[in-house]
């Protein structure tokens, strides 16, 4: 019996370096280390968890998991599931890997390419508006059209990310990088508690 604690005390350890190797990856990716804590508990629970359920697996006050429920539902990588039975919201999480991070990765290169289009059309029309101005001198015009060149450029760069982002969202990027073929057969494996 001794033995069988330990073994499963070793389980738990693991679990756990998983689900901080998860956060971490999140990180890296842009996102609060505490989606990838959410991602483990649910996959290691391997069915959808309420509120309460979260909390108490991730360590987090329950406000905080509300707050990172919505987070992770407005990136399409958590939603809302049905329980018979319960009048509490459950949540599950895409359990394909792939698919989280083209999610991840395509929402926030989406919202970079936006921000900096928006902030370089400012930019071409003020430096249009200075270089119409009467005042300016040559060596100004000269350097407003070096400007309005590297904004064009800008703008040629950020068109290029979109097309990145168009080739994760198609999925098209498997033509190139293909997914691991055990990936493509195999069902996701769920841990039970």
């Amino acid at each position: 019996m001794n033995k069988k604690m330990n073994l499963e005390d070793q389980l738990e350890h693991v679990k756990h370096r998983v689900s901080e190797q998860i956060a971490e990856n999140m990180k890296s990716y842009g996102y609060p280390a505490t989606i990838g804590r959410v991602i483990a508990a649910i996959y290691y629970a391997g069915r959808a968890l309420d509120l309460d359920e979260l909390a108490e697996h991730t360590g987090m006050s329950k406000t905080r998991m509300s707050q990172v429920l919505r987070e992770m539902t407005s990136y399409n990588i958590a939603e809302k599931e049905f329980v018979k039975g319960s009048r509490k919201d459950h949540y599950t999480v895409e359990e394909d890997y792939y698919q989280t991070f083209i999610t991840l990765f395509t929402a926030n290169w989406r919202e970079v390419t936006i921000r900096n289009k928006k902030i370089e059309q400012k930019i071409t029309e003020e430096l249009a508006e200075i270089y119409e101005n009467e005042q300016a001198t040559p060596e100004i015009k000269a350097e407003v059209e070096i400007l309005m060149e590297d904004s064009k450029a800008s703008i040629r760069y950020f068109n290029w990310i979109e097309q990145i982002v168009e080739l994760f969202d198609s999925q098209d990027i498997f033509k190139y990088v293909p997914k691991d073929p055990i990936d493509e057969k195999k069902k996701a494996y769920r841990f039970k508690n």
